[in-house]
């Protein structure tokens, strides 16, 4: 961790840094792979010329590599609320859309508000949106393009045939007149493009990254950063955190970073049986 102005002496390797103002408040938090010059850019840059008159004092906090960096600089974010990370800092609720089936064996969807996702629970998720309106607009056009029952999709409620049944744009699975089987399959070829992804691997992962004299090493499954350790110049640190706890922001850094294939030598796969042991180490109270 270094603080200072000095552009010249801050570390030109992955990290995060962290820009204060005036009064010591957090203005900025951004990423990097090389921090010296991609905080130089900053000034560089005239868009950007209002925040960096205000900034006074720049914090460096290295990593061992970009996936450290990414995730530290999420979780900053979350935590410190910096005053000009506006887009990143705003908590929002994601939305959900489960799959349900009805006593006919029709596929539905439920949508749920959540901050976090509850990776135990045996209804399937079908997609994930930044809201509500987004959810209900692809409801809405998937109901269209398939034929799919606006009422099990629960864009509308009555106690009959729903009102697209009655301008010919649904075979009345609302009422069991179509096949459930035909219907569902048309519900999951739907959500075929934007189904959340299912986790690629038997067990869990470890992602190790190195640079210099600085090694990261991150427990990762079902998209859920378990546990890292981060050993700088001799000092080891490990955090553990809560077991499969979803963070949609993570999944999308982890789910980036796991499936490019040039990331493929610093992925090590394991099995159940030593991916849990493993993570046990780290953290007794699961025991």
């Amino acid at each position: 961790m270094k603080t200072t102005l000095d552009l010249s002496s801050l570390p030109d390797t992955p990290g995060v840094y962290l820009m204060y103002g005036p009064s010591t408040e957090l203005l900025y938090v951004g990423k990097s792979k090389t921090i010296r010059t991609r905080v130089r850019s900053h000034f560089a840059a005239r868009k950007e010329a209002r925040m960096m008159r205000r900034v006074r004092m720049v914090e460096a906090r290295e990593t061992a590599g970009e996936l450290g960096a990414l995730l530290l600089e999420s979780q900053l974010i979350k935590e410190l609320k910096p005053m000009f990370n506006v887009a990143s800092r705003r908590r929002r609720r994601i939305i959900i859309a489960r799959r349900v089936e009805n006593a006919g064996g029709y596929a539905g969807i439920v949508l749920e508000a959540v901050d976090r996702i509850d990776m135990s629970d045996s209804l399937p998720i079908m997609a994930i949106f930044k809201h509500h309106t987004q959810a209900k607009e692809y409801l809405a056009g998937i109901a269209r393009t398939y034929r799919l029952c606006p009422k099990l999709l629960r864009l509308e409620s009555s106690r009959k045939y729903c009102f697209s049944y009655h301008l010919g744009y649904c075979d009345g699975a609302c009422m069991g007149e179509e096949d459930a089987a035909r219907y569902n399959a048309r519900v999951e070829e739907a959500f075929a493009a934007r189904r959340f992804k299912a986790w690629p691997y038997d067990g869990g992962v470890v992602v190790e990254e190195r640079c210099g004299e600085k090694h990261e090493k991150f427990l990762i499954d079902n998209w859920c950063l378990l546990a890292s350790v981060r050993s700088f110049n001799g000092t080891v640190q490990q955090d553990v955190f809560a077991k499969h706890r979803f963070d949609y922001d993570s999944y999308k850094i982890l789910y980036s970073f796991l499936t490019d294939a040039m990331n493929n030598q610093a992925v090590r796969p394991m099995d159940r049986l030593s991916f849990d042991s493993t993570y046990k180490e780290l953290s007794p109270e699961c025991r």
